[in-house]
């Protein structure tokens, strides 16, 4: 791209420091207090950290993510889309900040880099997304290596112009956030309501009329597991789809082709309740109150539809859950593994919880129903403003936005710019390289779509969990091979959800990949590796879905240098990494 005069672009980590540590002379006495800021405390709606903990320096000193006023705090861990959650550290106890090792913490250059400018960057979609494809596998965990910062590059406008962007985009930001500020109070008017009218039910020695939620559950529904797009017959509502408060959101609907079986199995109804059983121990046990509307609607896996019988309405049992009663409940009956953690229907049914009468139950419902009015009148207009931030800021990083202050502001900004080329040193040029690919001609695989579908149907349990999370999942070649890599394909969050409860370990996945492949519904492959300890190419054995035209309507086709280009580009990658 062709930034403005004056603008340079560089590496991320020219002007940033990533992961800077405590010098000597940083470090407090161990009474010091300092801010905690665990992952739950950023809020990601605002890109802000919310009731940070307040510890002294010797508990934190050791084990944990060091950061001060001014960085940047960006999640590198994502058990459950966490990844780019970013905030700017502020108002830190003694100027001083620990956080959970999720954090990548990033330093602006002085002079050169405004924190604020740098926070715009990093919450950009496109941005995010880079992220997500650099992620690395370790332990079931996906991860935002540090050598992926290495690679990013940075539109840098002078100092003057930053801070006029900067401006531009508070001010609109501020717009935003009185809209959301509003839309709070909602919940803070529920909350109230529920503690007044219900706090007697909760006392000092035990709950009042107290009954398992499992004797009042008609039935619960695990959602679908089918590919998820930007198209098909049913919108499908998602983790993300409910927010920490209990709210719908849905804004950034996927969509998917649900069979006449799965869409009557996962019909939705008014007063069902969707609670979230998979996410971090933080998020997990989410939950919130289907309301009709217009379209057709089901749900994804990790979500369980939860139908009432008479005598538990459903706005009291939303309200119990989403209070700090309810939270501290799921929250000891999530049950951790790797990264995630799960509240199955039988952990819920068995919680405690009080029965209101139906009088005061049908009078709070009432109450429910009225904020909930109110409070989509307003959500509507802060949707409306949120659509056009993005734009926004990606126009402002631009220099768009900036291209009659920047006339205005010459002089200035030409001080501005020599002092910054004087801290960098002169830009360097760049010369592009065209190469020349050749492509051989794609031969077809001569399996019609009809016979594929025959075999699909004989799969055992485990196979056809194995396929689907090649096809819908990982999307791509897996080297099974590389241990890594085939560790990632095996325990990464994106998938063993798909493989948990076969106890399988990973021979019987690899077993599963080459029996798809001997049927021909998945292709196997010998990808060219070089090896730096023996000087020699090796050949990695890797699986990767079928692929088809954009109808879909014809047999799928082979094209098997794309696999080998997009493979090997992935190996170079991570043995550059690896230096």
């Amino acid at each position: 791209m062709k930034w403005p005069q004056g603008w340079r672009e560089t590496s991320l980590l020219q002007v940033c420091e990533l992961n800077p540590r405590l010098t000597a002379e940083e470090k407090p006495a161990g009474d010091t207090p300092v801010s905690f800021v665990p992952m739950s405390a950023v809020d990601e709606s605002i890109g802000a950290i919310i009731e940070p903990e307040t510890r002294s320096f010797a508990e934190v000193q050791k084990g944990y993510t060091p950061f001060r006023e001014g960085d940047l705090l960006f999640a590198k861990v994502t058990p459950c889309m966490e990844n780019g959650k970013a905030a700017l550290a502020r108002d830190l106890v003694n100027g001083f900040g620990f956080g959970s090792t999720e954090f990548h913490v990033l330093r602006p250059m002085p002079n050169v880099l405004l924190a604020e400018f740098l926070f715009h960057f990093v919450r950009q979609s496109w941005f995010r997304a880079q992220a997500a494809a650099a992620f690395v596998g370790t332990g079931g965990l996906q991860r935002v290596p540090p050598e992926f910062f290495k690679r990013v590059r940075l539109p840098l406008p002078p100092l003057p112009e930053q801070q006029r962007i900067v401006e531009m985009l508070r001010e609109a930001d501020a717009l935003v956030q009185d809209k959301s500020s509003a839309a709070q109070r909602f919940d803070k008017l529920v909350q109230a309501r529920y503690r007044q009218q219900f706090g007697p039910y909760f006392a000092s020695d035990g709950l009042r009329s107290p009954v398992r939620i499992g004797e009042y559950l008609e039935s619960a529904q695990y959602g679908i597991s089918e590919a998820m797009g930007e198209s098909g017959s049913h919108a499908v509502l998602r983790m993300n789809s409910i927010t920490t408060s209990g709210w719908w959101n849905l804004r950034d609907l996927k969509y998917a082709d649900v069979s006449t079986r799965d869409a009557k199995a996962t019909e939705l109804r008014d007063g069902d309740v969707l609670f979230n059983r998979t996410n971090s121990k933080e998020l997990v046990g989410k939950c919130a109150i289907w309301r009709d509307a217009a379209g057709r609607f089901s749900f994804a896996s990790y979500l369980v539809r939860l139908r009432l019988k008479k005598g538990l309405w459903p706005e009291f049992l939303w309200a119990t859950l989403n209070s700090p009663y309810g939270k501290y409940r799921l929250f000891n009956a999530a049950k951790q593994a790797v990264s995630m953690a799960n509240v199955s229907p039988t952990d819920l049914a068995r919680i405690t919880i009080p029965l209101p009468s139906p009088e005061e139950q049908q009078a709070f419902a009432d109450f429910v129903r009225d904020i909930e009015a109110q409070r989509k009148q307003l959500i509507e207009t802060v949707e409306s403003f949120d659509k056009l931030m993005p734009a926004l800021v990606a126009q402002a990083l631009s220099g768009r936005l900036t291209a009659a202050w920047r006339e205005q502001h010459r002089a200035e900004l030409d001080a501005a710019i020599r002092a910054r080329d004087e801290a960098l040193g002169a830009p360097t040029r760049s010369e592009a390289v065209q190469p020349t690919v050749r492509a051989p001609p794609e031969r077809s695989t001569g399996f019609a779509r009809p016979r594929r579908q025959a075999l699909i149907d004989q799969l055992s349990a485990f196979q056809r969990e194995v396929l689907s999370t090649l096809r819908h999942e990982w999307r791509s070649a897996v080297l099974v091979d590389d241990p890594a890599v085939f560790d990632d394909f095996c325990t990464s969050p994106r998938t063993a959800w798909r493989l948990e409860g076969f106890a399988a370990g990973r021979d019987e996945v690899r077993r599963a990949l080459e029996q798809l492949a001997a049927m021909g519904l998945v292709r196997k492959m010998s990808l060219p590796h070089d090896n730096r300890s023996t000087l020699r190419t090796e050949f990695l054995t890797a699986f990767r879905p079928l692929r088809g035209d954009e109808t879909g309507s014809r047999a799928e086709e082979d094209t098997a240098l794309q696999d080998a280009e997009q493979v090997v580009e992935k190996l170079k990658r991570r043995e550059q990494e690896g230096r």
